[in-house]
């Protein structure tokens, strides 16, 4: 393998035809790293034998130990094109390989940010994963290019024993499970973006549409078979040059009938279609799958060493005499096949060939990036859309600089190439062993005359060893924060980037619609930042680069106190902030972290910042009760975050609590049916509606408030929690701002989903209201105004329009003479946000919760409204209460958080593996069996609370063959009263009168109670009964 000089890959950079962007996408276990390891081999940088046993990418210990990717690590490789191209041979290849773990899904995004292209790795045996559609989700929604890799054909052969026609037809199905998520996606995007507007028209948006560049398919050249452990893959490409002489075809004719439901007729020498109806063998089983079935089936099935020397003579190799020593049938298909069809050369051939070089990024993307979802292009400076021309044509002489950090990568210090020892001279090593010999002749005479001075001077040594220590303590602290710099994992999309220079740091909020933050000196959310030393990440080392070009992956040194974990870097105040990463999966997982010896506080702190800077993905805060709390995607991403803390960050011994599992509460229409299915009877007194309205008055008795809570409609839940960060955005605009179009619109389309949504809204008779009056009639949303709560007025007080934004809604505008009531509007408001922010079961925030407001009423001018306090303050508490109340008089629920499990076991585990999910009250959704392999797919939902340690319970129980992924799902409603007791005979008869099997809600609420401090309402003794001892004393 020839090694590759870093000086030619730093000349291929500014040739920007030359270079491509990848990164390698798949669920875990599907084999990246080692077709990773593959193409390094392709470098020299690592031996070919080596490939896929030494996982180059992977250099954290954890990574090795566990055999798992936990973050995404670059690699700039050089390939040369053998077969004939227009203009130059020589390829500058950025390779980022990527975690398929779902904890670690967000070190996906930032990889997928860098790139043009991905290249999507399914394993042939289990077929699609969830995580394989996470990741095409995410490359349809970054607009990239992806080719597809069939990895791991050799388990076919040697594993499920499959003969060549029936390989052919499981790697059909599998391309069309590919494509038919590629297509599912690809249609729902486009019916989301459907004008519906349009009443006369009957036509699907689908119809209009081109999709035939969308799919994968092998006569296009962007599907590849391979086995990256064995190190050979082909493309259809690869044999129709093979074959094309031989049949006496074209090689594009026969590229495009190789795949496919064609046979090979040898007296007419042509192709023809109806191979499976005629019973004719396809020609991709006869000419390519039987060649590498029979190579097999030689070298590692019946171990006939003998007839290698004739294989590869007819095939054209050279096989080593070491390589005909072999007694590994591994090794010796690794020798054959890797030769015959070498796995670098056709992958690297096929990004070159389908992956777009940098300066031709697609408008769509280009637009996507540069500007903000929600803001209209035409309000928009004028420089800043000519920003657009540099960004698309990626040229590295524009003064336009600009670059995209999507992580920040921690680095120890002895990497650094500055750092790294240099070799010694043969001067040099005399030097230092003449130096050696010296100090051990020293040594010798003071070790004498030590011996001599021992007594005298024992108490002063004793003093001067305490002071030592003492300066030895005092220095510490300062060399300690230099262990770990942070490289910015970086592209640079226009412009030059080079050391030294200044740029723009952008923060998110940056916007150049706003005058103030095109002026320099005043732009509020940008900073200046000095681009320290450049670096080309190769693996687990750094290369010193003096300048990057346009469309390369870089790391920039000298960030790390400017940038926190993303940035856009700029030239000009006019360019926009990018973007945010779309993240696949939320951190849900919450624990509290304290040091063991309570000295380390300030250690553990600077510790968390520095492990909130290095994770894309992990949220460090400070709970209200003082506790840290990191929240991350999963156990795995826990135990790494620890274990990251423990060894490199803060390098402290530290506790973790158990995981803090949030939770919500809401409310349920009344039951129908007990708690053993018989129905309820209802007496007239339980019908009566004015039971459930909560009333409540102001300390000095001057006001009064009624309420009624009722549940909201599930689509209107829905509606509301899918539009949160707009409400969010909306709420903390400025008083006065006019919303932009877009908004308006948006509002306007929430509005009409919500009038739909509260068609049954359930409110008792107390209002005639129609959905749209009631819908004019929302007062206010919560918790934080972006909550999935309604406050509805259905008083004759006359409440500030929610709909038209904060423009109307000032208090000033509000205040009038005629209705004293208006003063106190935002004290009202205020204790619906704190019931809804913090509900009576255990102080978690309420959801889909409608809190109508009968009546609202103050005694005016009959005494001074002051008299017990303020009046604003005593209107919040009495809201407050009385919201509470309203809550507490209707049937009370605990909303959880659910996971979304997927796991594949062989069918002789299923039952122990339905056992550990029963155990956990988890529900099976599907167990189906994947076609052809006995393994079963099964899909689960788990609540998030009862997930702790369920992969290593799963794991023992089916002796390793089970390995849960989970994913947060959704929140789901635990229909079971947390203060139920048995009531009826029925109940009695089935649950016992101490109800023995434990109410599931009333211990999620206590361990919630008992976490916060709250009152908990448990006896230590119950139902004790005195001991009788049957034998008499004697």
């Amino acid at each position: 393998m020839p090694v590759v000089e870093g000086s030619d890959l730093v000349q291929l950079q500014r040739r920007q035809q030359q270079v491509r962007n990848i990164c390698i996408l798949a669920h875990v276990d599907h084999g990246k790293t080692t077709l990773a390891d593959s193409l390094v081999a392709s470098n020299g940088i690592i031996s070919q034998r080596m490939a896929g046993k030494l996982r180059y990418l992977d250099n954290r210990q954890d990574e090795q130990e566990r055999g798992i990717t936990m973050k995404s690590s670059s690699i700039s490789l050089y390939y040369q094109e053998t077969q004939q191209v227009d203009g130059e041979p020589d390829f500058l290849i950025n390779l980022i390989d990527s975690p398929g773990h779902v904890d670690f899904s967000s070190e996906v995004s930032t990889a997928v940010r860098l790139c043009d292209g991905a290249i999507v790795v399914v394993d042939v045996v289990e077929g699609v994963g969830p995580q394989t559609r996470a990741c095409l989700k995410q490359i349809y929604e970054e607009q990239l290019k992806p080719v597809l890799v069939l990895n791991k054909l050799d388990r076919l052969i040697l594993e499920k024993q499959l003969d060549p026609l029936d390989a052919y037809f499981h790697l059909m199905q599998i391309l069309e499970q590919v494509n038919a998520v590629l297509g599912s996606i690809f249609a729902s995007d486009v019916l989301a973006r459907e004008d519906i507007t349009k009443k006369d028209n009957y036509e699907s948006a689908l119809e209009e549409v081109d999709d035939s560049e969308l799919y994968f398919t092998p006569a296009s050249g962007n599907v590849v078979f391979c086995s990256a452990y064995d190190g050979w893959a082909f493309s259809v490409k690869d044999f129709a040059a093979m074959y094309a002489k031989r049949l006496e075809i074209k090689s594009q004719d026969l590229e495009q009938v190789l795949w496919g439901d064609f046979y090979y007729n040898s007296k007419k020498k042509e192709a023809l279609p109806g191979a499976q109806e005629k019973a004719k063998k396809p020609m991709f089983v006869q000419f390519v799958l039987e060649n590498i079935w029979s190579l097999y089936d030689i070298i590692a099935i019946r171990k006939d060493k003998d007839k290698l020397p004739g294989i590869a003579e007819k095939l054209g190799l050279k096989l080593a005499a070491r390589d005909l020593r072999l007694t590994d049938p591994k090794l010796q298909i690794k020798a054959v096949l890797g030769q015959w069809l070498p796995i670098d050369k056709c992958v690297l051939h096929m990004v070159v060939q389908h992956v777009p070089p940098p300066h031709k990024i697609s408008e769509e993307r280009a637009q996507r990036l540069l500007y903000p979802a929600n803001v209209e292009l035409s309000s928009l400076p004028e420089e800043t859309l000519k920003l657009k021309e540099s960004f698309t044509s990626c040229d590295s002489s524009s003064s336009n600089v600009i670059a995209f950090v999507s992580k920040m990568t921690p680095v120890h210090v002895s990497q650094l190439p500055q750092n790294r020892p240099k070799r010694l001279t043969d001067q040099e090593l005399q030097h230092r062993r003449d130096e050696v010999r010296r100090r051990i002749e020293e040594r010798k005479q003071q070790t004498e005359q030590s011996e001599l001075e021992k007594i005298s001077q024992g108490v002063e040594k004793l003093s001067t060893q305490v002071e030592e220590e003492k300066k030895a303590e005092e220095t510490k602290p300062d060399g300690e924060p230099n262990e770990y710099v942070f490289i910015a994992f970086a592209r640079v999309f226009s412009g030059t980037l080079k050391r030294g220079m200044e740029l723009f740091n952008l923060s998110p909020k940056h916007d150049p619609r706003q005058p103030a933050h095109r002026k320099e000196g005043e732009a509020p959310y940008a900073s200046r930042v000095t681009i320290g030393d450049l670096y080309m990440f190769m693996g687990g080392e750094l290369q010193l680069l003096d300048e990057v070009p346009a469309g390369n992956i870089v790391g920039i040194g000298g960030l790390e106190s400017h940038i926190v974990k993303t940035a856009t870097l700029s030239s000009s105040l006019d360019c926009t902030s990018f973007s945010e990463l779309s993240i696949m999966a939320t951190p849900i997982l919450r624990v509290a972290i304290e040091p063991v010896q309570p000295q380390d506080m300030p250690k553990l702190v600077k510790g968390l910042k520095l492990l909130n800077q290095a994770d894309a993905c992990v949220q460090v805060s400070v709970a209200p009760t003082g506790e840290h709390v990191i929240t991350t995607l999963g156990e795995v991403h826990v135990e790494k975050c620890v274990h990251d803390l423990e060894q490199s960050y803060a390098k402290i011994k530290v506790n973790v609590s158990k995981p803090i599992v949030s939770f919500r509460e809401t409310i349920v229409p009344a039951a129908t049916v007990d708690m053993v299915n018989e129905a309820i009877v209802k007496t007239a007194e339980d019908k009566d509606i004015s039971k459930k309205i909560a009333t409540h008055q102001t300390l000095n008795k001057l006001g009064t408030l009624k309420v009624i809570a009722v549940p909201l409609p599930a689509e209107a839940v829905e509606l509301l929690e899918k539009h949160g960060e707009f409400f969010k955005e909306l709420a903390a605009l400025p008083r006065n701002q006019v919303l932009s179009e877009k908004w308006t619109t948006l509002l306007a389309s929430i509005k009409l989903k919500l009038v739909a949504a509260l068609q049954d809204l359930q409110l008792f008779g107390l209002s005639s209201l129609s959905p749209e009056e009631l819908v004019s009639r929302v007062w206010a949303l919560g918790p934080r105004n972006c909550g999935t709560n309604i406050l509805l007025n259905l008083s004759d007080y006359e409440q500030p329009d929610f709909w038209s934004g904060p423009s109307k809604s000032s208090d000033t505008d509000i205040r009038s003479a005629t209705d004293p009531r208006k003063d106190f509007n935002s004290s009202l408001v205020n204790g619906f946000q704190l019931t809804s922010g913090a509900g009576p079961l255990c102080e978690e925030p309420m959801q889909g919760v409608c809190f109508a407001m009968l009546e609202w009423s103050i005694q005016p001018d009959s005494e001074d409204l002051n008299a017990r306090g303020p009046f604003s303050g005593q209107v919040l508490t009495a809201a407050k209460e009385v919201c509470r109340q309203a809550f507490q008089n209707q049937p009370q629920r605990l909303v959880t958080p659910m996971y979304s499990c997927s796991i594949v076991v062989n069918a002789e585990m299923l039952g122990k593996m339905y056992a550990v999910i029963g155990r956990r009250h988890g529900k099976i959704l599907s167990g189906d069996l994947t076609q052809g392999s006995g393994n079963f797919a099964v899909t689960c939902l788990l609540p998030v609370i009862e997930s702790f340690n369920f992969a290593q319970e799963m794991r023992k129980q089916t002796s390793g063959l089970a390995c849960p992924q989970l994913m947060f799902s959704h929140w789901e409603v635990i229909d079971i009263d947390p203060f139920w007791l048995p009531t009826t005979e029925e109940e009695l008869m089935h649950f016992g009168e101490k109800a023995d099997s434990a109410n599931r809600a009333k211990l999620y609420m206590d361990s919630v109670r008992r976490r916060k401090g709250l009152f908990v309402d448990e006896q230590v003794v119950e139902h004790a009964e005195k001991q009788r001892t049957l034998s008499k004393n004697k």
